[in-house]
């Protein structure tokens, strides 16, 4: 039987691509031509787009959205440290950890802590928030001028590059404090409950000192750093009908790089051909391909959409994508999608053709309104300044065609913001 034939009795058995990812091993062996190896695999692909954005290294049992919870873990993590350290939580908007890094073994008021390392791995994990904290060996039980100075340059430069620092701990002994380090994040905190509920804790318990009233002689940390194991196997039962025997060595090879199988379906058949050789990094970006076309094969066109439901378009369309690329969302007087386009690929301040692209497709869709959309691969969602002066000038010249610029959506990895046109 040809693949074709395979592929076609496949989609109509199963109504498209999601079906058959979705179908069980019995019923895809009930197909004609597909055996059971072949069945299992297209269950262990079925499973990647769930596996995608819900990569999150947890097994410290700790509530990370919890003040206390995360205070305590602190004042256990310092048990029998012997040395000055600063260390930081990873976390994404649900408050679950992504990764636990230390990040300095100095005073923290020496002035030789610098943002940029917190930055670097805030990108490299898609973090939302960071929690911050340090020790101090022998005292005094509250910070200095210096934590607080130091603290304050962490806290504005997580800020400019759109990463929320919740919480700085000062640690001592079986005690803790917070430093209080949120600022500027008014309108995302109304999106994320959980970091919400975090910091109006630690606004009341900020500056006083608490006690850990029953601490472990010997520290009971599990939580993971590095990429997830579990996520780690899986990956290697993917790469296995790739690459054979070596897959378990080239899953732990990639996830030591990109941390996560996200982040490694993003990377670009350059960087993955460096490390893996042509035929892999060809088949990874394949699966990239079907993790998007699972979820944007399902988005139906004609019909009205949210915001919620858009992104989640968006997001899926963006799975895989390494350079930026700029989209635009048609739609009707009824508010309903009529289209999705591509309009520009590249950084978006290089893109010179972008602002007569865009208008040329929505005129020649007879689009009422529009909204635009572009990815920071490896990024934040926050938008630079060339980002929101590109919004300004196309919505001025939608504007003078009679076409709204309702929204433009940031889309990093799972993370979606969002440009409001009606505020700039």
């Amino acid at each position: 039987m040809t693949l074709i034939l395979l592929q076609k009795n496949l989609l109509y058995a199963f109504g498209g691509l999601d079906g058959v990812l979705n179908a069980d091993v019995k019923n895809l062996t009930d197909v004609a031509g597909i055996g059971e190896h072949t069945a299992e695999y297209l269950k262990t692909v079925g499973k990647l787009s769930d596996i995608i954005g819900a990569e999150i290294i947890d097994n410290s049992g700790v509530d990370f959205s919890d003040y206390v919870s995360v205070g305590k873990f602190f004042v256990e993590y310092f048990i029998g440290v012997e040395e000055k350290q600063t260390v930081a939580l990873f976390l994404d908007s649900s408050m679950r950890p992504i990764s636990f890094k230390k990040m300095y073994d100095l005073e923290y008021e020496s002035g030789g802590v610098k943002a940029k390392p917190f930055i670097d791995e805030a990108i490299k994990t898609r973090a939302v928030v960071v929690i911050t904290a340090h020790n101090h060996l022998y005292g005094p039980f509250y910070p200095t001028q210096g934590d607080r100075a130091t603290n304050n340059l962490i806290t504005d430069a997580l800020s400019l590059a759109g990463v929320i620092h919740a919480e700085h701990y000062l640690i001592c002994g079986e005690y803790y404090a917070g430093l209080g380090s949120l600022q500027n994040f008014t309108a995302q905190l109304s999106q994320m409950p959980a970091v919400n509920s975090f910091i109006d804790m630690g606004c009341q318990m900020v500056g006083k000192l608490y006690r850990v009233s029953s601490v472990p002689s010997k520290p009971t940390i599990s939580l993971q750093t590095g990429y997830n194991l579990s996520d780690s196997g899986y990956f290697a039962r993917l790469l296995r009908y790739c690459v054979g025997d070596n897959a378990e060595e080239i899953s732990h090879k990639l996830l030591k790089k990109y941390l996560t199988i996200e982040n490694t379906l993003t990377a670009s058949i350059e960087e993955l051909t460096e490390i893996v050789g042509k035929k892999a990094a060809v088949y990874i970006k394949l699966l990239a391909h079907i993790a998007s076309r699972r979820t944007t094969d399902k988005f139906r066109f004609g019909i009205k959409h949210s915001s919620a439901m858009i992104a989640e378009y968006l997001k899926a369309v963006y799975i895989g994508e390494s350079v930026e690329k700029m989209y635009m969302i048609l739609f009707d007087s009824d508010d309903r999608v009529i289209g999705c386009n591509l309009i520009g690929e590249g950084t978006v301040n290089m893109s010179e053709i972008l602002p007569r692209k865009a208008i040329e497709t929505a005129v020649k869709a007879s689009a009422s309104s529009v909204s635009i959309a572009h990815n920071h691969p490896f990024g934040t969602t926050q938008a630079s300044k060339d980002d929101i002066t590109l919004t300004q000038n196309l919505r001025a010249l939608f504007s003078a065609c009679e076409i709204k610029l309702k929204d433009h959506f940031v889309i990093a990895g799972q993370l979606c913001d969002m440009v409001f046109c009606d505020e700039i």
